[in-house]
């Protein structure tokens, strides 16, 4: 059954799988039978009901010409989409690296687009964290704004929308602000990496959610460790709806206040348990979602 023809898993947005990529998820006979790194997830996100497969640029434009055009072919008959991942380090490039790198990523782009124009284009900072005392601050955001801006225009003149994640690198309320500063840049939001900066993830969400075209779907399990030395906050796995990540609050907020709701990019990233099976773990992930719009799945 294709992804187009089977139950959506919510009413809103499209939904995909950022990782990991287990073994025991992926069916690899036919990828290794025609030496097609992609046909493994791609088949996977049939067999879940999944419509988007997510493919770095660079990943892309390495695989030989006949294995896109299958995976393009194959994308039309599962009735799926087609998102891409860009980017380099924004805020410590020089100036003539910045003028380089977004020549390339946009050449990269406008040359995917010939073989399929994605549903969006996602990035990060690639920055350490907003703590790091090389760099003052807002001087980091406007280096961030600045970079990026040639990206997002040029995504905007191609027909699609770019959104810079929340990398356990700064708060969603900074990003809010780069993305205020940039035209036509969005959030790409990842639920889970809010607590790895120490943000709580409620608040974050709110000041995210009307800039949010996209998300990493995740859920932890923490605990503050207070009888550690450093003291720190002890991030663990979970499948989705089981940790202490505001999931529902999330997606309602959403479904609320996200500027383009019915197009929002929605990856399930799953951190299986060690003790867990991965194919387990992803049903019950893929069972919690269903009750998202408060109808049991």
């Amino acid at each position: 059954m294709s992804a187009s023809s089977s139950n959506k898993l919510t009413r809103m947005g499209r939904w995909g799988y950022a990782g990991p990529w287990y073994g025991s998820l992926i069916d690899k006979s036919e990828q290794e039978k025609s030496e097609n790194p992609l046909l493994g997830k791609l088949n996977m996100l049939r067999r879940f009901g999944l419509e988007v497969l997510t493919v770095g640029l660079n990943e892309w434009h390495a695989l030989p010409e006949q294995q896109r055009r299958r995976v393009v072919r194959l994308l039309d008959e599962y009735g799926m989409q087609l998102a891409v991942h860009i980017g380099y380090p924004y805020i410590t490039a020089s100036d003539e690296e910045v003028v380089m790198n977004n020549e390339r990523i946009l050449e990269g782009l406008s040359r995917l687009a010939k073989d399929r124009q994605p549903v969006i284009v996602a990035t990060e900072p690639r920055y350490s964290h907003r703590f790091d005392k090389r760099m003052p601050l807002e001087h980091a955001l406007e280096r961030l704004s600045k970079s990026i801006a040639p990206i997002a225009a040029g995504c905007r003149e191609l027909g699609v929308r770019l959104g810079i994640e929340n990398h356990g690198d700064f708060y969603c309320s900074d990003l809010v602000q780069v993305c205020r500063e940039t035209p036509d840049l969005y959030m790409f939001l990842d639920t889970g990496n809010t607590f790895l900066i120490g943000e709580r993830p409620l608040e974050a969400f709110k000041a995210a959610a009307p800039y949010v075209i996209g998300a990493h779907f995740k859920d932890h399990k923490v605990r503050p460790r207070l009888d550690a030395r450093p003291l720190h906050l002890e991030i663990g796995p979970s499948a989705l709806g089981e940790g202490d990540v505001p999931l529902q609050a999330c997606y309602d907020l959403l479904c609320e206040q996200a500027p383009y709701p019915d197009e929002l990019v929605m990856e399930i990233e799953m951190i299986c348990p060690e003790d867990e099976s991965p194919v387990d773990c992803l049903n019950r992930s893929l069972a919690y979602i269903r009750t998202l719009d408060g109808e049991q799945g």
